[in-house]
């Protein structure tokens, strides 16, 4: 009987091995089957648990902020070049300027965070294998579980680390935009109900000589009209008036991004 079992077994581990190969080709795919019954065994209930808390994690954390774009527009005003920078969800709805620097540090912490945890789990991938046969016939069942286990861990970790990644390059460009924003867009044009808008979730930069995207932006406005450069601005301005703002909750709001030194340590 011993022995049944034990080739049963390895058979599913080998299993196991070519469902992490196949997560390793499908990186935005994490299967995960487990109904939520228990086997009766301490070990491997704790690990199931584990990976489905896990899972849910990764899910979770996918789903809620890839439904979010950083984007930007660039203009002519009275013949100097600007850059516009703003967040949106999948709706189109506009983000604060504090939810947007809530969403850039947890987006990397918790990532990281999230990818501890996975390794940790992993730890126990093999101790969970090893207790199956103290399952008797419940091997079979609860074996194609536990084999699924190091495919989540593995396709976790890199939806993870892609997600992240992201974010990172995400929150260097805010905060680069962020300290060199114009306070007062009335200043350049904007009347004071779409500057109280602008501010509230945009910043705006000026695209100078020095600034190192300055020639491709020049590039986009040679040849045009004063006409259709002022057209093109008073078009921005218009969907910026229409659009609207995702309430602000403050318990995920930060009116500050993370000073550089903190900010470099948090993307590591």
């Amino acid at each position: 009987m011993k022995k049944i079992l034990f080739l049963a077994l390895a058979m599913l581990t080998l299993g196991s091995q070519m469902q992490v190969s196949a997560a390793k080709k499908d990186k935005n795919e994490i299967k995960w089957e487990w109904d939520g019954t228990t086997s009766g065994n301490e070990t491997i209930d704790k690990y199931l648990l584990q990976i489905d808390t896990l899972y849910n994690k990764v899910r979770d954390y996918k789903d809620n902020l890839e439904q979010y774009q950083l984007k930007d527009t660039t203009l002519c005003i009275n013949g100097k070049y600007y850059q516009l920078n703003w967040m949106e969800d999948s709706q189109g709805q506009l983000l604060t300027r504090g939810t947007v620097n809530w969403q850039c540090v947890q987006a990397v912490t918790m990532g990281a965070n999230i990818v501890l945890d996975m390794t940790s789990a992993g730890l126990g991938s093999a101790t969970a294998a090893l207790a199956l046969p103290q399952l008797g016939f419940k091997a079979l069942k609860f074996a194609k579980y536990v084999k699924g286990g190091p495919a989540v861990i593995q396709s976790g970790i890199e939806s993870i680390k892609a997600v992240r990644g992201k974010w990172i390059g995400n929150s260097r460009k805010w905060k680069a935009v962020k300290d060199g924003a114009i306070s007062d867009p009335t200043k350049i044009g904007f009347s004071p109900a779409v500057a109280e808008k602008l501010n509230e979730c945009y910043y705006v930069k000026e695209i100078t000589a020095e600034s190192p995207e300055y020639e491709e932006v020049v590039k986009k406005f040679t040849g045009k009209t004063p006409e259709e450069l002022a057209q093109e601005a008073n078009g921005v301005a218009n969907d910026i008036a229409k659009a609207t703002v995702l309430p602000e909750d403050k318990s995920k709001s930060l009116d500050q991004m993370p000073s550089d030194d903190d900010l470099e340590k948090e993307l590591g």
